[in-house]
């Protein structure tokens, strides 16, 4: 039987556990399974059931259903979830901060969409780098979905996505603006041939959302998808006649294809876009971010 007693706050307990067994929670948590979270904890099962465990009583209350299939969080468990992911990222923001302050190597993480970082970034980046070498800068490309995940588990400190944001931890504001066009080859309609084919980045990218919207407006459904990984690959295909894609226009112009396809013009609601920058709300700001966001304002 498991004894809990009252005197103490679930605050009062959870400031007592230490920050390796919120770790191992979070991640059976995440991988709904013990033997999961152990591998990625590069530990043996029987630490991560008995931490469990331990949580478990000193909390006086199951954290997981556990079933043949895995385990899955009661409505204590998500309690818990939610304060360990705050605690385990705030851990990691004092950590940068007091790396900063003591003049020690300061960290960035910037998370970015291939379009952008293809035109928008090497710029940017270079300039960072020779203000500020002594940060140690890393860029990440995914689509903008894949940068605000990251972002709310601190995986990253900014990124650049294609699609508006409202979330009360983030904080976005305008970096660049896109003229997107549609690109297809020269004398290729949409649904010329029957269906119409896409040639997108994988789901999460903005500008794929923005062109199956499109479509599904201008009625031409049902229509296929093929997902590539690069720009340049979007774009061969493209100019193979293999189907159509909404990019922008700067990132077509500095492509090796940009003789061997068209950019048509959309209308301006559909073809004005604009680029975010997205970062965590903070009670303290970095440097090295202050220093980023100034940059991209220039």
């Amino acid at each position: 039987m498991i004894y809990f007693d009252k005197r103490f706050t679930f605050c009062d307990i959870i400031m007592r556990m230490e920050l390796n067994e919120l770790r191992m929670f979070m991640a059976v948590a995440r991988e709904g399974s013990v033997t999961r979270a152990a591998e990625k904890m590069y530990c043996v099962q029987s630490n991560v059931t008995a931490r469990i465990r331990q949580l478990e009583e000193q909390l006086g209350t199951s954290l997981f259903h556990r079933r043949n299939r895995g385990m899955h969080l009661t409505a204590s468990g998500e309690l818990l979830l939610e304060y360990a992911e705050k605690i385990i990222n705030l851990t990691v923001e004092a950590e940068q901060a007091v790396r900063e302050q003591d003049g020690q190597r300061a960290r960035l993480a910037i998370g970015s969409m291939e379009t952008t970082a293809a035109v928008r970034l090497p710029e940017l980046l270079a300039r960072y780098h020779r203000h500020y070498p002594g940060v140690e800068l890393s860029l990440q490309t995914c689509t903008s979905e894949e940068g605000i995940t990251r972002l709310l588990d601190y995986q990253l400190d900014g990124a650049f996505v294609g699609c508006e944001v409202s979330h009360e931890d983030l904080v976005a504001e305008k970096a660049f603006d896109e003229e997107l066009a549609m690109v297809v080859a020269p004398e290729v309609g949409v649904g010329q041939n029957g269906t119409t084919t896409i040639l997108v980045f994988r789901s999460g990218c903005a500008y794929r959302s923005r062109l199956e919207d499109w479509l599904k407006q201008a009625g031409q459904v049902p229509y296929r998808v093929m997902e590539l990984g690069s720009i340049e690959a979007i774009l061969g295909c493209v100019a193979a006649g293999m189907g159509i894609s909404f990019l922008p226009r700067s990132v077509v112009d500095l492509s090796r294809f940009s003789g061997a396809v068209e950019c048509r013009a959309l209308p301006p609601d559909v073809g004005t876009v604009v680029t975010w920058f997205v970062r965590r709300k903070s009670a303290r700001e970095r440097s090295a971010m202050k220093n980023f966001r100034d940059l991209i304002s220039t």
